[in-house]
Parts: C-alpha cells; structure tokens; sequence
C-alpha cells in the first residue's frame, strides 16, 4: 500500500491522507505536530484512491484512479463534517465517467460551489470539469474543459478559489481557475516518486509529498512567476500520477518540513511526522 494524496483542513487543524489501493475505506487525519490523531472510516472498498480535497467542513476523496482504463465510471465520495474519531461514518457518493473514454484521473479538485474537476496523468494530462453541481442519481458526465501540463500528479485549489496549483514530480503550476492558463511555475527538487500537493494550514505554503515508506513531505512558496520548467503549460479549448532532494532546492529555499506519511503495510496504518520550521 502506498500513501496517496495530502489535503489540508484548517476547520480540523489536520491534514488527511489515504492509501492508494489495497485498503479498506478508511482517511488518516494526521495533526501538525505528524501524530496519528485518528481515522475516518467508511464502508466501502475503494478500488484506487488517488486524490483528496476540503472545502469548507467538507472532506472529498477521489477514488479516480484506472491505470488499466477499464473502469466504466469512477466515484467521489462526500464526508460532512470530517473528524478523526476512529468511527465509522456515513458518506454522499457522486459516480463520473469521462465523455471521451476511460481515463486515469490522478488529481482531484472541488471549487468552493462544489463542482468536481479531475485531472488525468501521463504525457497528456487534461482537465475534466463535471456538471456544476453533481447528482446522486445516476452517472455524471466529465468533459474535458483543458489541456494541462504533462504527468500531473496532483492538485490543489489555493485559497480564494480563483487559482489552482498542479504538480508533477518535476514541477509545480499555478492556473488562472477560469481560464486554466499557466501563470506561474516553479521547477521542484527530485523526488524518487513525488505524488501529492496540499496548502499548508497557515495558507503560505505548498506541501509536496512523495509515495512510500518514511516518504518527506517538504514546504515551498506558493509560486508567483513563470520560469522555465520541464512541461508545456495548460491551454484551454474551447469547450468550456521519497526521498531527501538533490538540493535545498533547485529555485528558491526548500523547507524540510518532514510531515511523513508512512504506510505499515502490514498494518496498514499511516503514521506522520511533521516539523515546522
């Protein structure tokens, strides 16, 4: 198993983070200071948990993922009120399907009205944007809405919900929300398998998280300018997928933050460790 995904919950003062397959449904809320303060339960079996948001006192996690492209629709589920009690809760679930096909979606993003975009891996990462508000009832239809950087990993809406901020393993991008156009970038220190990307509590900051056991999670600014990066930037059309870095950063000063998120595959349990500096 393998931890998948980082979002932060100022409501609840934790960060939450999942496994990507192989387990029950469950979230981890892990505090500030990196300890397990509990789980989110639910009854279901995810098949491939690859993305989490929070908006608000809401908590989304994105079962999203089909690298096989076999899945005949994907799921996002809805938990009110979030809180790591060890208790089994209820959740909403909300059923998609890409217009064009299966597709591997990596990123999961929701817009302060609710809306759920995802965003696909691989060299021709895309944006697909569901119905305005989503339906139980029945399978909602994702279109694709915008190009978007190569083999983005993950994503995050920055607060104010006017801008969004992709990654890769090599880079990270802030879009416009409206327009999906590239208007910053920030080329990011190696990591062997970089996944997630979250906002830290305080709003300053983007956390970047990799896959696998003591797997750091380190603390950049939010990019505010272009600079050259390995990937092409997003463009819209017109139907509106760790270890220490190389450096202390290849731009700008890379914080070791250390908030780990370490999967006991026997146990299955995520223990964290976070330092602020």
């Amino acid at each position: 198993m393998s931890s998948s995904g980082l979002a932060g919950d100022v409501n609840s003062g934790l960060y939450w983070t999942a496994n990507e397959s192989g387990d029950r449904g469950v979230v981890y809320g892990l505090t500030t200071t990196g300890a397990v303060q509990g789980t989110l339960n639910y009854r279901t079996q995810p098949v491939d948990v690859q993305g989490l948001a929070v908006v608000g006192d809401t908590l989304y996690v994105g079962d999203i993922g089909d690298k096989t492209r076999s899945r005949s629709f994907v799921t996002v589920f809805r938990f009110d009120n979030p809180r790591a009690t060890g208790l089994t809760v209820t959740y909403r679930s909300y059923d998609f399907e890409f217009a064009d096909g299966p597709k591997n979606a990596e990123t999961l993003l929701v817009t302060n009205s609710g809306r759920i975009l995802l965003v696909t891996g691989g060299k021709n990462s895309a944006i697909y944007a569901g119905p305005p508000q989503p339906s139980r009832q029945g399978v909602n239809r994702l279109r694709k809405v915008a190009d978007a950087p190569a083999d983005i990993t993950d994503g995050v809406f920055l607060p104010g919900g006017k801008q969004i901020a992709l990654r890769s393993n090599a880079a990270a991008y802030v879009l416009d929300a409206t327009t999906y156009e590239t208007v910053a970038s920030a080329e990011l220190p190696t990591q062997s398998a970089g996944k997630s990307v979250a906002v830290s509590l305080d709003g300053e900051s983007l956390l970047l998280g990799s896959r696998g056991r003591n797997a750091k999670v380190y603390s950049i600014p939010v990019p505010t300018e272009a600079t050259p990066t390995p990937s092409a930037s997003a463009s819209p059309t017109l139907d509106g997928e760790g270890e220490e870095p190389a450096g202390m950063g290849r731009r700008g000063t890379m914080l070791a933050l250390g908030i780990a998120a370490v999967v006991a595959i026997v146990a299955g349990v995520v223990v964290g460790t976070i330092r602020d500096r």
